[in-house]
């Protein structure tokens, strides 16, 4: 009997000799990998949007997975093999990869209710309809400032393989559908968090879904983009796919901004990775150049497809001796805005890519709905290029002169004011809100500065509006650098008649000073009700404000952990990218965006007014 326990104790003693051993060896591998490949923009970021080395253990193994071979980091990750992936992933995080998914749906035991687009409560795409006022009437919402502090949370669900919270729901006869970080397209009950339905898109599935209804298919259709850049229509009733087409052959296309709805066609913004790309010394910047194209509904044909530059041509070498190429950028991250009396189009555009620059960067484009021409272009800010090599080191060959970034990345507002009059308002990084005057080619009616402004500042996701008032959020992110005077964090209220501020509710003060996650801006869009506006801060709180005040009324901290509906462990984070969508007693939420070092979360949170 003691030979026995002696051998068992040897055996024990061997195998966690070797265990040791194995970790150690992995720890090594990690750090060597972490070394080549991510050290030179984590170990000491010299810009805002690049977390440090520290707040990348704040996700999860298969988050950091995700991001190296279908997300942010995929670039990046493109000189891994599958093995090195997983072995950087779970270093960083010191946490362990999952192959095997753990999310559990229940399946919903009764069928898909019979949905009608335009039903009480309902809520369809980006900025609930093609103007994106992401505004609800009190026909569509019972949330109201009387009974906003009355909202008790009643399920919440958790995206797999996230640190980010991004894919805002839409929501059509008591069902809701989203996208999601693994590529998931849900079709839930909004009352349980069962599932009806889902889809497997390419990859993940960032903006929102437009519910519409075609006469000629006599279907209600669920209409989406993938992050490959592959629009997708899907039967909501089934979820079985109707049809899907590929948008821009290039290469580093991507699907950020939403897909809009108006009539038969389909209207589609496309983005780039080419921005995150440049950071590569050995790449040849840049070929990406900014466009939309418009499909049919029924069948997925392309009726057109318009690029806002002309191809980008060879115009030098840079001091890497690489051949640099413009003009190129110009990215659409936002979802398009429909002028049905006019018969346009219009989206904001981000940065140039590479010099010289186009005039089609950091403006408004206003496009023909039926031909794709261009009618007219107001850029906002001029000259501006730069890519992610600009934060990667001082003299990178890929910015040789770089921009301040300053995109117009919110969705462009369509609005028709009470004097009659109808006016497009549109929110840059860089701090200023303009209105443009739709029948004089963008003609600016007024311009109003609302913040510093800056690559993480200003207008960021988007904007809400009720009636003459539009409500602005504003990030300015603190720098700790000088110039920090200007800073305006929080919400304003600004009359569109003028352009002249109602009242500015300055960001509440939640973090702790030690946390550099933490950050008590307004980045997330915001959203309306009848005499509320609810928006979310980077330090993951919610925010109820009176319409008519600013004064906040109600106010909920989502950085917790919660039990989700599916299984998959969920807590929330930063609030950003996504904001509240309104349905009925219902209010959804978005928690966690560990982009540019944030807090990362992956929770979806339903609240609901009790009866």
């Amino acid at each position: 009997m003691r030979i026995k326990t002696r051998l068992a104790l040897l055996f024990l003693f061997v195998l966690s000799s070797n265990l040791v051993s194995q970790g150690a060896a992995l720890a090594q591998d990690g750090e060597a990998l972490y070394t080549q490949y991510c050290a030179s923009c984590h170990a000491a970021p010299t810009d805002l949007r690049t977390p440090p080395r520290s707040a990348l253990g704040g996700f999860s193994a298969n988050s950091v997975y995700h991001a190296l071979t279908q997300g942010l980091m995929q670039a990046q990750g493109a000189a891994l093999s599958d093995e090195q992936k997983i072995t950087l992933a779970q270093y960083l995080t010191r946490g362990t990869y999952k192959p095997e998914g753990v999310e559990r749906l229940a399946q919903c035991t009764a069928p898909i209710p019979n949905l009608q687009v335009g039903a009480t409560g309902t809520w369809s795409g980006w900025g609930n309809g093609d103007r994106n006022a992401r505004h609800q009437t009190n026909r569509d919402s019972a949330i109201n400032a009387s009974n906003v502090a009355d909202l008790e949370l009643a399920w919440v669900f958790g995206f797999e393989d996230g640190s980010n919270a991004r894919a805002q729901p839409s929501v059509v006869s008591g069902v809701m559908f989203m996208g999601s970080n693994s590529g998931n397209v849900y079709a839930l009950d909004l009352a349980s968090g069962c599932a009806y339905w889902t889809f497997l898109a390419t990859t993940e599935v960032r903006g929102s879904l437009s519910i519409v209804h075609s006469e000629v298919l006599d279907k209600v259709l669920v209409v989406g983009a993938d992050a490959s850049n592959r629009v997708f229509v899907l039967d909501a009733s089934t979820g079985a796919r109707v049809w899907h087409a590929d948008v821009d052959s290039n290469p580093y296309a991507r699907s950020t901004g939403s897909p809009i709805v108006s009539g038969d066609l389909v209207f589609v913004p496309v983005s780039s990775a080419e921005v995150v790309v440049a950071a590569n010394p050995a790449h040849e910047c840049c070929s990406f150049r900014g466009n939309v194209a418009a499909f049919d509904l029924n069948t997925g044909e392309k009726r057109w497809h318009t690029y806002i530059m002309e191809e980008a041509k060879e115009v030098g070498l840079n001091s890497a001796g690489k051949r640099v190429f413009a003009p190129s950028g110009a990215p659409i991250w936002d979802a398009p805005t429909v002028d049905e009396k006019r018969r346009r189009v219009y989206v904001g555009t981000g940065q140039n890519y590479s010099r010289p620059a186009s005039n089609s960067s950091d403006s408004v484009i206003a496009f023909n709905m039926d031909s794709g021409a261009i009618e007219w272009i107001m850029q906002t800010t001029g000259n501006d290029a730069f890519t992610m090599a600009c934060t990667a080191a001082v003299g990178h060959p890929n910015c040789p002169d770089p921009g301040p970034d300053l995109d117009i990345g919110a969705s462009v507002l369509s609005v028709t004011l009470s004097t009659g009059k109808d006016i497009l308002v549109a929110g840059t990084k860089g701090g200023v809100v303009f209105a443009l005057d739709p029948d004089a080619e963008g003609k600016v009616l007024w311009q109003t500065r609302v913040g510093r402004g800056g690559a993480l500042g200003g207008v960021h996701w988007g904007m809400s509006f009720a009636g003459d008032i539009a409500f602005v959020p504003v990030s300015d992110r603190a720098t700790g650098l000088e110039g920090e005077e200007g800073r305006q964090p929080g919400l304003h209220a600004i009359d569109m008649k003028t352009g002249e501020s109602v009242w500015y509710s300055e960001a509440l003060q939640r973090c702790e000073a030690s946390d550099r996650a933490c950050l008590d801006v307004y980045s997330a869009p915001p959203s309306s009700t009848a005499d509320l506006v609810v928006a979310g801060a980077l330090n993951g709180h919610l925010f109820a404000h009176d319409q008519a005040s600013g004064a906040v009324l109600w106010e909920y901290d989502t950085v917790q952990d919660f039990i989700s509906v599916n299984e998959v462990p969920a807590k929330g984070g930063a609030i950003d990218s996504a904001g509240p969508v309104f349905s009925g007693d219902y209010m959804i939420v978005n928690s966690g965006y560990a982009t540019f070092g944030q807090l990362p979360g992956n929770a979806l949170l339903v609240f609901k007014l009790p009866r």
